[in-house]
């Protein structure tokens, strides 16, 4: 009877022995796993940060181009505005001295001078 007591309290301490084991294991992935979870979480924090910065800098470099090319469109369209202004000017003056050519001359366009 002794024997089987011993035998027995033998395999209570190898249970235990193992259930240990298996607990120290089992904590050692959790910690192992919570690890790889935090190096995880700040790739993805630094990938995140690094796709803003690339979308910040496109942004400054579109708004920059967009602000060059609405300069050169208002430099162009007062270019048009004065080019526009000069040839009405040379047009009525061409006008005024046919309406006094025709007005001196007696020929009205189509009617009485």
């Amino acid at each position: 009877m002794k024997d089987l007591n011993e035998l027995m309290q033998a395999i209570l301490d190898m249970d235990a022995a193992q259930r240990k084991a298996a607990d120290e294991a089992q904590s050692e992935r959790a910690a192992r796993l919570a690890g790889l979870d935090e190096e995880r979480r700040r790739i993805a924090a630094k990938a995140a940060e690094e796709s803003k910065a690339r979308a910040d800098a496109a942004a400054k470099q579109a708004s920059e181009a967009n602000t060059a090319a609405l300069e050169e469109l208002a430099e162009n369209r007062a270019a048009a505005e004065r080019n526009l202004q000069q040839r009405a000017e040379a047009c009525t003056d061409q006008w005024v001295d046919e309406l006094c050519r025709r007005a001196l001359a007696g020929t009205g366009a189509g009617g009485e001078a």
